[in-house]
């Protein structure tokens, strides 16, 4: 597989409008942060009273088994702002200081169930992923959310065969400094490119090659396109770093009009003029649709002590196929 090819790609017309598209600054806190109701909160707690008197492994719990009405209605809402609306939520907040991390787990993972079923996040079948640094050596091919260095604007998985269609990030330790979360909106970033830079937008939609990670099955494929459209919406699949080394590690060409067209797409997303940048805090839960908005963090300095460092928990959803992780 080379990176162009020969047939014009199917590509999505028209300018999208706002929620879809959207920029930072004119994003307002009541249109994406979600209270959890206290009937909610009341049925999450009689799940914990459950796991307390006859405890279950977190994988094996499912909604079904558990009176989640309220819940359930809740994440319907959030499932519409995630596909329809600005793309985010984040749902505030689980009782930290009364649950358990283990308890607070469990409670989260039935949540993210109520979107889609979780799924694995690595190819050795992981589907509960810590983001934690422990403080130990890394390397420019350490998983970058094991580490306290900023990520760039990007979408989990991007180079995967199956990316979640759902990311859920909840937050059980602060950092000391930093680590401010960054959102851009993928449908904004392709209004520019259409409206500014129309010659650039059919490169967007051919394969670009990515770097293999060690995470992913050996025989994965590697080539997919920034931009693609997907149930008659777009689906962005990016992370101009991870396109850059996958080129620069295997000795590949990146065309020249591939490396302006992924320049210019990172130009965008990464500007404060249409970046939405919050912190997260503890028992915060930041939902994101995982095809159409990109995410970032800024470096941060954690504490000494390891109770205390900075620990987000990671689920990926995806409904549909299998669980499975081959990308």
């Amino acid at each position: 597989m080379t990176g162009a090819t020969t047939e014009r790609p199917r590509m999505l017309d028209g300018i999208m409008k706002k929620p879809r598209a959207w920029h930072g600054p004119d994003v307002a806190d009541e249109e994406f942060i979600v209270p959890l109701t206290p009937e909610c909160l009341a049925e999450l707690d009689g799940v914990v009273a459950e796991q307390r008197k006859a405890p279950v492994p977190t994988l094996i719990l499912v909604p079904d088994h558990f009176e989640l009405s309220a819940c359930r209605r809740l994440m319907q809402g959030v499932k519409r702002q995630l596909d329809d609306g600005l793309g985010f939520v984040i749902l505030d907040r689980l009782p930290v200081d009364r649950w358990e991390q283990q308890e607070l787990i469990d409670v989260y993972w039935l949540l993210g169930s109520l979107l889609e079923p979780p799924v694995a996040q690595e190819w050795s079948g992981k589907m509960i992923y810590d983001v934690r640094y422990d403080g130990q050596a890394y390397t420019a091919d350490t998983r970058e959310a094991l580490t306290p260095e900023g990520l760039d604007m990007h979408n989990d998985s991007s180079m995967g065969e199956a990316p979640a269609n759902y990311l859920s990030l909840l937050c059980l330790q602060t950092a000391r400094e930093g680590g401010k979360s960054s959102l851009s909106s993928a449908y904004a970033a392709h209004n520019h490119v259409l409206q500014q830079h129309p010659e650039v937008l059919q490169r967007l939609y051919e394969p670009f090659y990515r770097d293999k990670r060690d995470y992913q099955a050996a025989n994965a494929n590697n080539w997919w396109p920034v931009f693609a459209v997907e149930n008659g919406g777009l689906r962005i699949r990016f992370n101009a770093k991870i396109i850059k080394r996958g080129y620069e590690k295997t000795g590949r060409h990146l065309d020249d009009a591939g490396r302006a067209a992924v320049d210019l797409v990172n130009s965008f997303l990464t500007d404060p003029a249409h970046r939405h940048d919050f912190f997260m805090e503890r028992g915060q839960i930041q939902i994101l649709n995982n095809r159409t908005i990109v995410h970032g963090r800024t470096p941060y300095v954690d504490f000494d002590e390891p109770e205390k460092r900075r620990h987000l928990v990671r689920l990926w959803m995806r409904a549909g196929d299998r669980r499975q992780f081959r990308g």
